[in-house]
């Protein structure tokens, strides 16, 4: 899976809109709707890390098995 579809996968996961979930990170609004829109690509290693710190706070459900 791309990055920005497993990005959308994560923000969904958490239940918050792009707004919310770039504020909770410090990422413009405009640059995660970019990213899941596929206009930008995060880098992977960032994906990886927003994936990680949303595990450790146990913000994610339990069916996001982390598949990639």
């Amino acid at each position: 899976m791309d990055t920005s579809k497993r990005l959308k996968e994560l923000r969904k996961a958490t239940g918050l809109n792009q707004t919310n979930f770039g504020a909770l990170f410090g990422i413009p609004m405009r640059t995660v709707q970019n990213w899941e829109t596929g206009l930008r690509e995060p880098a992977e290693y960032i994906v990886n890390m927003i994936e990680k710190i949303l595990t450790y706070e146990g913000r994610l459900q339990d069916d996001n098995n982390g598949d990639k």
